[in-house]
């Protein structure tokens, strides 16, 4: 039990420091597009204390570490004023991509570190090694996780302003009128499943982060 939530903890101080990328970049692409506001408000910061969001930052990610959930969750949002925006359209769902493509990048670099560790020292034998490359590994998955996670169309995820973005103006108001359903639905899909004990949709993300991962890993040459 206590190996658990030692384990669990580390699965949350990993998420965390995923997160306060995440929230990063989404603060300095918005900077570089044009919108102070996040900069003005510390929130361009790779402190994770100032993205901190209790419910999703911290209870979530540990429930899901703790039970065998997804390891899922999200940050503080970062403050946009769409009014500094050349293309507001546009320039939300790129403020919005920042999110998820850095985590992306992440498991990237995680990989291309792997690469060079196994290639350097060839059959991994102590344990210190095999820990190292374990816990670099998880970090990569729950790097793709995040992004898949927060790729799902639904308010407040990115993946919501990413499909606003893109769809034509006249089909973009009305997805817009979705926005007030994404919170319960996502509240639905994380917390129903658990209360009553069967297999939630969320599951399925696992198995996309599981492909993704793999192509990530054959790009960099490392056989995730």
């Amino acid at each position: 039990m206590e190996n658990q939530i030692f384990l669990a903890i580390i699965s949350v101080v990993q998420f965390v420091v995923l997160l306060t990328f995440h929230e990063w970049a989404h603060a300095k692409s918005a900077n570089l597009l044009g919108d102070r506001t996040a900069e003005d408000l510390g929130r361009m910061s790779l402190n994770p204390a100032v993205h901190i969001d209790i419910l999703g930052t911290v209870i979530l990610p540990l429930m899901g570490a703790l039970t065998g959930f997804p390891v899922i969750g999200w940050a503080k949002p970062v403050p946009v004023d769409p009014r500094n925006l050349i293309n507001p359209k546009r320039d939300m769902m790129l403020i919005a991509g920042a999110g998820p493509a850095i985590n992306i990048f992440c498991a990237i670099l995680i990989y291309v570190c792997l690469r060079l560790i196994t290639g350097e020292v060839g059959s991994i034998v102590s344990a210190e090694k095999r820990m190292l490359i374990g816990l670099l590994e998880l970090t990569a998955f729950y790097s793709v996780i995040l992004a898949v996670f927060n790729m799902l169309p639904l308010y407040p995820l990115d993946g919501f302003s990413v499909l606003y973005g893109l769809l034509p103006s006249s089909a973009a108001r009305k997805f817009a009128r979705l926005q007030q359903y994404g919170m319960p639905i996502l509240m639905g899909l994380i917390f129903v499943p658990y209360l009553l004990r069967f297999p939630s949709p969320l599951r399925l993300l696992l198995l996309l982060a599981r492909g993704i991962c793999s192509l990530l890993g054959l790009l960099v040459g490392y056989p995730a």
